[in-house]
């Protein structure tokens, strides 16, 4: 596995540069898109459209169009080694019932994570979940939470409440750009490229997360997010459950239920209320799960790809 932490940009570019020469991602087929603030943008949420935001729905996909998201990452990545986690494994570590957080400010790492709000490709005001992740001013969603996969377009007047808790939270930040691959939603929506990154207009008031490329050493998973099927989206949910298998840029976390709203949460490995360096490592976040699945989530994998976007925003490209 390989760590990619970034409380300093120049710690961010050369772990960057040590995963990019270890992997066998084909990082020169995808093409980063930005999107700039720009000094004629709308007007931001205001703080009742933000409380009203409805948490946005949980993306489905049918076995077949996994089966093709699949195959478009293959065809990028196709010396990438895909992993099932060992039957001694399997069902041992499972618990998949989501708990509430009383207070995400109180303690790592759930004093990095929030709710992000904006308007969708309809003007509505929505929310996701997103964190500070590998540098004090990145924020990590998924990329569904920033664009419509369908159309390629952009959401806009992005807000992040870092430790949200119904109403309140522990700082509030806004932002000036946002950039994701291109393979998102070109020449069809894939989940595999399911995340993107936030330059916040300001800096996380607590260490960021760390960020882990490649598949979990250890089966254990805890993933959260601000779900609507518990809490209605307005208290931060924690879930423990396990990684199953790792197929062509996707992974599969058994004993999620979490949904909408929850989009954007990260997934953890090494987890541990409190943690210091080493562990609570993000690794994948929520994005979808296949239709008529209520108790597992997909997610995608992380690779050097996804370190090469973190640094492109990170190093403040993504204003160029």
């Amino acid at each position: 596995m390989k760590n990619l932490h970034g409380a300093a940009r120049r710690t961010t570019s050369a772990l960057l540069s040590l995963a990019l020469a270890a992997s066998v991602a084909s990082a020169a087929d995808l093409k980063i898109e930005n999107l700039k603030k720009t000094k004629d943008a709308a007007a931001p949420l205001t703080m009742e459209e933000r409380e009203q935001a409805r948490p946005m729905p949980s993306k489905e996909v049918s076995p077949e169009q996994l089966k093709e998201m699949q195959e478009r990452f293959r065809a990028l990545n196709p010396n990438m080694l895909d992993l099932k986690a060992g039957p001694d494994k399997q069902g041992t570590l499972l618990k998949g019932v989501p708990e509430k957080v009383d207070d995400p400010s109180a303690a790592a790492p759930y004093w990095s994570a929030g709710r992000l709000t904006f308007r969708d490709n309809n003007g509505i005001p929505s929310a996701c979940t997103a964190q500070f992740v590998g540098d004090a001013s990145v924020i990590l969603t998924a990329a569904h939470c920033v664009m419509d996969e369908e159309t390629g377009n952009w959401f806009s007047d992005f807000a992040f409440e870092r430790a949200y808790n119904d109403g309140a939270n522990a700082q509030k930040v806004g932002w000036r750009c946002v950039s994701l691959f291109d393979a998102f939603h070109d020449p069809a929506p894939n989940y595999a490229y399911d995340y993107a990154f936030i330059l916040a207009d300001g800096e996380d008031d607590e260490k960021p997360l760390e960020m882990t490329t490649g598949s979990p050493a250890d089966k254990a998973l805890t993933a959260i997010g601000y779900p609507a099927n518990f809490g209605n989206g307005r208290f931060l949910y924690k879930v423990d459950g396990e990684w199953s298998e790792v197929v062509d840029g996707i992974v599969t976390m058994k004993g999620n239920p979490m949904r909408s709203g929850n989009s954007g949460g990260a997934w953890f490995t090494d987890f541990k209320v409190g943690g210091g360096a080493g562990e609570n490592r993000v690794i994948s976040l929520n994005s979808h799960h296949i239709e008529g699945n209520t108790e597992d989530e997909n997610g995608p994998l992380f690779t050097a790809d996804t370190s090469r976007l973190l640094a492109h925003v990170a190093d403040a490209k993504c204003l160029d």
